[in-house]
């Protein structure tokens, strides 16, 4: 059975959502979900997992060089304890350090809305470390 991958890059306006499978070992950007302090609206999250019918969910963690963890780590946790607890899916984490940096590479600088396909581009980038099995559980 093919493993689908359905990753997040959270943030408390912009939640980035892509997914990807270990068949290729690619993943794509599919959509950027608003969120209001941090929660998006849960059933457009439902939609998307219903389409593309995930067998694991991977968010981001942007993790500190001393370990240290901060509100920030911390209302994603409280994200990813809602994904697993509405849906039922594992939940991994992957380490996002330098994500946004790694998906400017793929946004043209002039293009309108570039902070939400930063996003979008993070969360693949999120996807294929997780299949490319540098993420940390």
């Amino acid at each position: 059975m093919e493993e689908i991958v359905v990753g997040f890059d959270y943030g408390v306006k912009n939640i980035g959502l892509a997914v990807g499978n270990r068949l290729t070992n690619t993943a794509q950007p599919i959509a950027i979900l608003k969120a209001t302090d941090g929660q998006p609206d849960w059933e457009e999250v439902a939609r998307h997992l219903k389409d593309w019918t995930p067998t694991v969910l991977v968010v981001g963690i942007p993790y500190t060089a001393d370990g240290t963890e901060t509100e920030h780590i911390k209302k994603i946790r409280k994200f990813m304890n809602r994904l697993h607890g509405r849906f039922g899916l594992p939940v991994e984490e992957v380490d996002e350090r330098l994500s946004s940096q790694e998906s400017e590479q793929y946004i043209k600088p002039s293009k309108k809305g570039k902070k939400g396909q930063l996003d979008a581009h993070s969360a693949a980038i999120i996807v294929e470390r997780y299949l490319n099995g540098d993420c940390l559980f």
